[in-house]
């Protein structure tokens, strides 16, 4: 088990199957090797604890909080441009379709 956290990521997010999860874990996952080679983040977890919403987040990871994790975090304005800057870049460079946003999830405790 572990405790609930804040993922905040920024970049694109899929819904993720159960077919794609045994890809995910042996990592395997096309997007997330693609992601890689470009310098990107991913993240994926279950969000819908105490059922399930598998999702899979690729992009900047710009903090997880929770009693395991970071407790805060600040971003400038510029510092967040950069982001954006760079993670749109780097999808368009790996060909990854789709508008990146902020993503603010909240994982439960699974």
């Amino acid at each position: 088990m572990s405790a609930a956290s804040c993922v905040i990521f920024y970049g694109l997010r899929y819904e993720i199957s159960s077919f794609e999860i045994e890809k995910l874990e042996a990592r395997s996952d096309e997007r997330v090797a693609n992601a890689r080679k470009v310098g990107l983040n991913s993240y994926w977890g279950n969000f819908g604890a105490p059922g399930e919403r598998y999702l899979l987040l690729m992009g900047a990871q710009i903090a997880i909080l929770g009693p395991e994790n970071q407790a805060e975090v600040q971003i400038s304005d510029s510092e967040f441009e950069a982001i954006v800057g760079s993670v749109r870049a780097k999808l368009a460079a790996a060909g990854f379709q789709g508008s990146p946003q902020l993503h603010i999830q909240w994982q439960g405790d699974a």
